[in-house]
């Protein structure tokens, strides 16, 4: 079996010709150590495949759009197969099914990086990097399953590398004024937030309605507030910290669990796979299932000490991105306890991307009772979906976002462009067809052709990322930072406070991100990508009549948008109030289907009017 030293055992690296490494300063530790300098060097990290070293290669080279794509086009139908067989074990409810399909899904990630090995792998000397580092709130997410997959291999070594001189920095609020934040937030939260501190202390009695909130979002708050507003108590609780334990799950048939669920997994595993490999991939499998299984055990446990049911209170939870393991045993619980389950969205982003068909056991629908949308069409797409439990009431985006038309700095000089990156690296499988290294790629050409070649300033805004994807710094930022037209924002810093600072917005892929922009009534450049979250081709329609929308895939791209962004910015606010009509009804469509920001009141006189009625007759 293979085994795991500490840096500071001073390790001799000589006799290894093959290493696994994301990181340039480990690496120049390993060459220090005796590593030759010839050893080939398999990496996904676009800062080391951006060196010109011919021995760095690409690991994730076999992985071409056209194989990602055949990939992923499995994955829907394995969700879906998986869960009809969980559900058919005894003892399995419809939650725990639900955390089995999904687990397989996570579990792709694995089958993917597995696809990068080849026979010589498993049997020739090998070592692994491991990477220890300052990171966000998921914790240390730098490093592929390299010393999980190759665990069989007698001539393997992993070695546990720690950053030196380390820093990373998180999302955060400083810098933006507290005006601003209140003037985004509103008086609805500020409201909210001190109401739920008043309540908290004041007894169950003085209420006849109770909302439960284990998270929030933009919607969730000013529904919280109207509710509020109209004597309902609303209480904030947490998931306690998991125990280090053994979970307490139903009585469940493992046995035929696994001879149900693994065939159907170990099918997949050998198409991709080569043979070395498809034995320990599978014992991984069935590790990661039981400890999928096993935490949301222990997350059923939890939420049982938490959520505490009043027979002489009517009560609903109401929650933010219920679709997974928390969330699935939180649905769990309400469902033993009789108390509906609701939930919101949370930015567009279903209804207008078609990459998200591959993860329709993680939506909202899934696991809640009751979904407040944002519009029509995002309602009409997850009630077709396999994994649907909800019913659906649509009722416009909540005030944050519509608040955005408000947004305007005054006395103050705006940058004339922004290009709101979206570029996140995912660390292998993602929702695109293209790999880290080939998304960092296109995000330089884009610099290179259009952004740095533009006659007006452009300020390139990366994406905030929390959570450390790799531990060298993204080589793509060195790019707007050469260039004499533009400048880095370096700040992590949402989009939403830096609305009001910009004339026109460029940004790329069918994302959340899009809403904020768009609702500012400013000018918006989309760049559909074929290959990385592109738009469904119904939302392609409407958007590309609304808005300013380019394709990627196009022979002419660099060339069209270069030559749109280099008019005059007064010429492309004239053709933006061209498709205003247009705009009118995607916004309608796509975003929210009401205008007037009342989104929070309406679904709250939904809950109050209808559901609670109805519950109570």
């Amino acid at each position: 079996m293979g085994k795991t030293i500490k840096d500071k055992d001073f390790p001799d690296f000589s006799k290894y010709h093959t290493v696994f490494c994301d990181s340039s300063q480990a690496l120049e530790w390993a060459y220090k150590n005796g590593l030759p300098q010839s050893a080939i060097i398999k990496t996904s990290s676009p800062s080391l495949l951006w060196n010109k070293n011919k021995n760095i290669k690409n690991i994730e080279k076999r992985w071409t759009t056209e194989e990602i794509a055949l990939f992923q086009n499995e994955i829907k139908k394995l969700n879906e197969t998986i869960f009809d067989k969980a559900s058919g074990v005894d003892g399995v409810g419809r939650e725990l099914a639900m955390i089995i399909s999904q687990s397989a899904y996570r579990f792709q990630k694995i089958v993917y990086k597995a696809a990068c090995l080849n026979d010589n792998d498993f049997n020739n000397h090998r070592l692994f990097i491991y990477v220890e580092g300052k990171s966000g709130p998921a914790g240390n997410i730098m490093n592929s399953p390299w010393d999980q997959l190759l665990s069989s291999n007698n001539s393997f070594l992993k070695v546990d590398y720690t950053l030196k001189n380390d820093k990373w920095k998180m999302l955060t609020t400083r810098g933006v004024s507290f005006f601003r934040r209140y003037k985004i937030a509103g008086y609805q939260t500020l409201i909210y937030r001190l109401a739920i501190k008043l309540m908290k202390n004041l007894p169950n009695g003085l209420f006849k309605r109770e909302v439960i909130m284990p998270n929030e979002n933009e919607l969730n708050i000013e529904i919280a507030y109207s509710l509020i507003m109209s004597g309902v108590k609303v209480s904030r609780v947490q998931l306690n910290s998991l125990p280090n334990e053994k979970g307490v799950t139903p009585d469940i048939n493992i046995e035929k669990l696994y001879n149900d669920i693994l065939p159907i997994m170990q099918k997949k595993v050998e198409k991709w796979v080569v043979p070395s490999a498809v034995s320990t991939v599978m014992k991984l499998f069935k590790s990661h299932l039981s400890a999928e299984i096993n935490h949301f055990g222990l997350c059923v446990n939890e939420w049982k000490k938490v959520i505490v049911k009043n027979k002489n209170v009517k009560q609903f939870v109401l929650a933010n991105a219920p679709g997974n393991t928390k969330g699935q045993a939180l649905a769990c619980i309400c469902r033993q306890f009789a108390i509906p389950l609701i939930s919101s969205q949370h930015g567009v982003t279903v209804e207008i991307s078609e990459a998200h068909k591959l993860i329709q056991n993680a939506l909202d629908n899934s696991a809640s009772d009751i979904v407040f949308t944002y519009n029509s069409k995002i309602a009409n797409i997850e009630k077709n979906t396999f994994f649907n439990k909800s019913q659906f009431f649509t009722v416009g985006m909540p005030q944050r976002l519509m608040r955005m038309r408000d947004m305007q700095t005054k006395g103050k000089e705006l940058t004339p462009i922004v290009y709101i990156s979206t570029n996140l690296y995912h660390m292998g499988l993602s929702l695109a067809q293209k790999t880290d290294y080939g998304n960092a790629k296109d995000e330089q050409l884009l610099i290179a052709n259009v952004l740095s070649k533009l006659p007006h300033k452009v300020c390139y805004k990366p994406y905030p990322e929390d959570n450390r994807r790799y531990a060298d710094v993204d080589p793509v930022l060195m790019y707007p930072e050469k260039a004499s037209n533009m400048n880095l924002f370096a700040k992590k810093i949402d989009m939403r406070y830096l609305i009001s600072d910009h004339k026109i917005f460029v940004t790329s892929q069918a994302t959340s991100t899009l809403g904020w922009p768009i609702m500012s009534g400013k000018p918006v450049v989309f760049i559909n990508r074929k290959y990385d979250n592109p738009l469904t081709s119904e939302a392609y329609k409407s958007l590309s009549q609304g808005i300013f929308v380019f394709n990627d895939d196009e022979s002419d791209f660099y060339k069209n948008i270069r030559e749109f962004l280099s008019q005059p910015i007064e010429e492309i606010e004239k053709l933006w109030q061209q498709k205003k009509k247009y705009r009118k009804e995607m916004i309608r469509d796509y975003f929210s289907e009401h205008n007037n920001g009342d989104a929070g009141k309406r679904a709250a006189n939904i809950i109050l009017k209808e559901l609670w009625i109805k519950s109570e007759s």
